[in-house]
């Protein structure tokens, strides 16, 4: 039996509000923060989790007084929806991501993406020849590009 990885927080840069990113192993799977512009007398925090693409059906969120209340909230919520989730989600948003960071470097790098081009090839920034069908280049030789 492998254990079960445990959910991390890391806090947001967002200067105008208190906000935690809560990770499971390398997946975004939701926030806990400060709801912003609420009345002193309101749930000031809120929590959300879920993440896409992988997820689509399955957010859940809420609001509570408190950071800790909000925490103790994701984390229930969390408990009985991870054991219903599969690898196959987590892999949709990884490779996902890494499309991302992968299609940002292009950009940055000034390379065009294949679709940019009237016959479908272009060249990657690592210098390989690329298709509009360069999934597989991507999620091999770019794995993790997005961590």
């Amino acid at each position: 039996m492998t254990a079960m990885t445990a959910l991390t927080r890391r806090r947001s840069d967002n200067q105008h509000q208190e906000m935690w990113h809560v990770y499971y192993g390398d997946i975004h799977v939701g926030t806990i923060g400060e709801n912003a512009g609420v009345p002193i007398h309101a749930e000031r925090w809120g929590w959300s989790l879920g993440f896409y693409p992988g997820m689509e059906d399955h957010r859940r969120g809420g609001e509570t007084a408190t950071f800790e209340e909000a925490r103790a909230a994701f984390e229930l919520a969390w408990q009985k929806l991870q054991p219903t989730l599969s690898e196959a989600q987590f892999e949709d948003w990884r490779r996902n991501r890494d499309f991302q960071a992968w299609k940002n470097r292009m950009w940055a790098e000034k390379c065009r993406l294949p679709t940019q081009n009237q016959n479908g090839q272009s060249t990657c920034f690592c210098g390989a020849p690329i298709s509009i069908a360069c999934e597989e280049h991507i999620h091999t030789v770019h794995r993790g590009i997005g961590a």
